[in-house]
């Protein structure tokens, strides 16, 4: 059974994440429009609420997301869900994501 709400698509990029007294960074190692995978030695637990700082390859600048909310964790690693950025923030994620969308090789054409 399929649990993600959008495909995601695999990324290396920076993040830092904030909440008191919570302030650490990680490895974003795959992104969608509604959330992320990030791996840190941070713990954090479900229902966390975080502000998050991710640190994209189409610029030297942050895309924040001003308001995301731990949904799972397993080991070092934890997901996501992006629930409020700023419209400009939202239309550079989606340029990011359908730039690395048109790189990808569909999976019928890998034989």
């Amino acid at each position: 059974m399929e649990l993600r709400k959008s495909p995601r698509i695999g990324v290396h990029s920076r993040s830092f994440f904030a909440r008191a007294p919570i302030d650490s960074e990680g490895a974003v190692v795959n992104l969608s429009t509604k959330g992320c995978k990030i791996v840190s030695d941070t713990d954090v637990q479900p229902g966390t609420v975080l502000k998050v700082w991710l640190y994209l390859p189409d610029h030297g600048w942050p895309l924040k997301v001003q308001l995301a909310e731990v949904r799972w964790t397993w080991g070092l690693a934890f997901g996501l869900e992006f629930l409020s950025m700023l419209p400009e923030d939202r239309q550079r994620l989606d340029r990011v994501l359908q730039a690395k969308q048109s790189l990808l090789i569909p999976a019928d054409l890998c034989r």
